[in-house]
Order: C-alpha cells, then sequence, then structure tokens
C-alpha cells in the first residue's frame, strides 16, 4: 500500500491506458460490450407457433379461422308505439220520413289488394329477428318476408292507403315506405326454394348461418313458423341448386 501512495499518479495512468487498448481491441473484434443480449423485446408479440409435422412429415394445415359475419347486428333506435286505429264515422239514423232515394249512379270500387310498410330489408335474418320483435312490443304487426337475396320486415298488412301512411309516418326514422301487394318483383322472378320450417327461431337462425358461411342466399319468412329459404333463384339454376342442397342433406321445395 505504500508504494501504491508514492506511485498513484503512475498506476491511473497505467489503468487508463489499458482501458483504451481493450477498447481498441474489443472494436476491432466487433464485440460491443454494450449490446443487449438477444431475445425478444419488451412488449414484442411471439410469432405463431408452426403446426407440428406428421409421422410422414407432411406439415398439419393451420385451423381455419371463420370469417367475420357480413352484416353486424343491428342497434334498434327508440320505437314509437304504434299508432291507434282511427274508428269508422257513426252514420246518423235517418227517419223513414226524410230518407232520400238511392242515387242512381254506381257506387265506388272497392281498393284491391292490400297495403303494407316496409321498415327496413337484411342480408342478416338475425338483425330482421330483432327490428319485428321490437316492433311487436311496441305494438306494431310486424311479420317478415322474402325481397330478393334480403329478408324485409314489414308492418301490416292494411286495409287503406292513409292507414298505412300513417304509421309509415311514425315509423320514419327507419325510412318506412308504404307499398301494395306481396312484393314488386313478377312471380318468375321469385323463385325460391325453402329448406326448413321451424317453431324455434334458435333452429332457424342456426340452419340460415350455415347457409350463408357456404355463399347461399338466405332469407327468413316468418308466417307463424320461421321459414328458411334459399334464393331468389333463378329457373335454370333451380336443379343446381336443389342438387347442391341434397348433397347437404336437405330436401329442397319450390316457393313462388
Amino acid at each position: 500500500m505504500r508504494w501504491l501512495r508514492e506511485n498513484w499518479l503512475d498506476f491511473l495512468i497505467f489503468l487508463l491506458i489499458a482501458l483504451v487498448a481493450a477498447g481498441i481491441v474489443l472494436y476491432l473484434t466487433g464485440v460491443n460490450p454494450f449490446a443487449r443480449p438477444q431475445g425478444a423485446a419488451p412488449g414484442a408479440v411471439p410469432p405463431a407457433p408452426r403446426p407440428e409435422a406428421s409421422s410422414q412429415g407432411t406439415p398439419l394445415p393451420a385451423p381455419e379461422t371463420p370469417s367475420p359475419p357480413e352484416e353486424t347486428v343491428i342497434t334498434v333506435i327508440p320505437l314509437p308505439e304504434a299508432p291507434k286505429e282511427e274508428p269508422p264515422p257513426r252514420a246518423e239514423a235517418a227517419s223513414p220520413s226524410r230518407a232520400s232515394p238511392p242515387s242512381p249512379s254506381s257506387p265506388s270500387p272497392a281498393p284491391t289488394g292490400r297495403y303494407r310498410v316496409a321498415v327496413g330489408s337484411f342480408a342478416n335474418p338475425e338483425n330482421a329477428l330483432k327490428l319485428q320483435r321490437e316492433l311487436q312490443a311496441k305494438g306494431y304487426p310486424a311479420r317478415l318476408e322474402a325481397a330478393g337475396p334480403l329478408t324485409r320486415v314489414v308492418v301490416g298488412p292494411y286495409a287503406t292507403e292513409a292507414e298505412a301512411s300513417r304509421v309509415a309516418q311514425a315509423l320514419a326514422s327507419y325510412g318506412a315506405q308504404v307499398y301494395r301487394g306481396q312484393g314488386a318483383l313478377p312471380p318468375e322472378e321469385r323463385v325460391y326454394l325453402q329448406v326448413g320450417a321451424f317453431q324455434k327461431e334458435e333452429n332457424a337462425l342456426t340452419l340460415s348461418g350455415k347457409l350463408r358461411e357456404m355463399g347461399l342466399p338466405v332469407v327468413l319468412v316468418r308466417d307463424g313458423l320461421y321459414r328458411v329459404r334459399v334464393g331468389p333463384v333463378a329457373e335454370g339454376e333451380v336443379e343446381a341448386y336443389k342438387t347442391r342442397l341434397k348433397a347437404l342433406g336437405l330436401e329442397a321445395v319450390e316457393v313462388r
């Protein structure tokens, strides 16, 4: 220790020269003593494991990821209560002495057809069912029918256009429209293949979901039962669709 006290300056100079020489050697050899050890960076997502190879050496296929639905489930906005039906005007009883003779002119013809209010059309039958339930809870006579490749939510029928117009005005936030009859498509263009009729809603949704995953146009009709239909199908493609559905174990019935 006496030597260190007397020669501390020489020792410090020697130590500095040794550190500089060590740094030069490490730089020339490409070694960085301050580099972090190789490994996964903090917060990095580890790579997905590769599929294991089978006994024959062929890699097993990775599990398929289900495709997202084409249409998300809607959120029904607050609905107004169904308008009350206006009672027909009461006719005043006329005394026999003041009764007027019948007019010779012919009476005006009664309106033909029924008026309905289309509230919305959906590619996903689940959305149509959700809106129908909300409408029925508010007192609307809602039903489901096919409209091309879509499931349409309909309120009605109503005997007069004025009554249907009052309902359409109450549902104006949905863009409701009044129409007359079952639809605008000619009968020859409205060929559907019914593949199932269910009392339970979940059974109909399960089947329609499987068919939609296979790329088939599916609509849902409710008239006491939940009817799952594929279409509309062109006349020349009916047999091809029936063969495809039969391969799935489904018997298809033509509906127009």
